[in-house]
């Protein structure tokens, strides 16, 4: 989707996904859903054929499947979300971002793949020159804006394309910076994500460099931590340090250390949401970075982001 850099050549268009331009990347220490995900992505960020649907999808072919699955955000005008077909994709968010944002630089943070799967978190730097979905870019034209994305992959049973794709750009934030608080204002910041503070590369982790070990700890470290914060837990997760720094979208911020996280993200998710349950459908692992999607169900019987409780049962998707 829209979020990565960094070409791979070894993955050039028209040739990249065949099993042995596949092997040839992975015998260099790459995961597999890196190495597709990758040579997809160079296409999109190089902005190749962008706006010609022929040439395009004649690439695109080798790295979706017809049926792919894209799952993104909710526009009122439905100019923007979600697909069923490549074709939509195009259609209804590969050219309505580019119609919004004008060659968008992006820099992925993180980037975490395993066998079938892969997650990233990326910002992309540009400028305003029209609407994206309902939210009024066209206003702001020339104006610089920061766009957050979080993407998730899976490839397909073959191991060659992908098949399904959650991206959410952070719509609400973008709303920010065009002077719309659309949620109540949180008491922590807005509008920052840092990548990690290490010496792991960037985007983390370096995979040859990642061990496998520190991967099999941090899986189960970050299954037993979600389901403590967000289920069944009374106070942040044992696993947490106390200088941790936990990076929510707009209307959550950023909190510093774990008093701030009970506080400020903990506590209203717990006062809000009650009878609370956790999906996870991806939890992929690289050395100590790891990506995780699904879904936080709850009965909304508390007043939660200032609405009032409407006792339904709400899905919230998360990454």
């Amino acid at each position: 989707m829209l979020a990565i850099l960094q070409a791979v050549n070894l993955l050039l268009p028209g040739v990249l996904v065949s099993p042995e331009k596949i092997e040839q990347c992975m015998a260099l220490g790459q995961p597999r859903s890196k190495c597709v995900v990758r040579g997809m992505t160079t296409v999109i960020v190089d902005h190749i054929a962008w706006d010609d649907w022929d040439a395009w999808s004649e690439i695109m072919k080798e790295f979706f499947v017809d049926d792919l699955i894209y799952d993104s955000n909710w526009t009122p005008n439905m100019d923007f979300g979600n697909s069923s077909s490549v074709r939509e994709w195009f259609d209804r968010e590969h050219i309505p971002f580019n119609l919004a944002f004008d060659n968008t630089t992006f820099s992925v943070i993180i980037e975490v793949g395993e066998e079938e799967t892969a997650s990233l978190m990326a910002y992309g730097k540009a400028t305003w020159i029209g609407d994206i979905g309902t939210v009024p870019g066209s206003e702001s034209i020339g104006e610089e804006v920061t766009i957050w994305d979080l993407d998730f992959y899976k490839l397909d049973a073959e191991g060659t394309r992908i098949a399904y794709n959650w991206c959410l750009i952070d719509f609400v934030d973008l709303m920010r910076q065009l002077g719309y608080q659309v949620l109540p204002k949180p008491a922590l910041p807005e509008g920052v994500f840092y990548p990690p503070q290490s010496m792991d590369g960037i985007p983390a982790p370096i995979s040859r460099l990642a061990d496998p070990k520190d991967a099999e700890l941090a899986k189960d470290m970050i299954a037993d931590l979600l389901n403590w914060d967000f289920v069944e837990g009374d106070g942040s997760s044992h696993h947490w340090s106390q200088d941790m720094t936990w990076y929510g979208g707009a209307g959550f911020g950023k909190a510093s250390n774990k008093v701030e996280y009970e506080e400020h993200i903990l506590k209203p998710l717990r006062e809000g949401l009650s009878n609370r349950a956790l999906d996870l459908d991806i939890l992929n692992c690289e050395g100590r970075y790891c990506g995780a999607h699904g879904f936080i169900s709850g009965d909304h019987t508390g007043v939660w982001f200032g609405e009032e409780p409407t006792n339904l049962r709400v899905n919230l998707r998360f990454g």
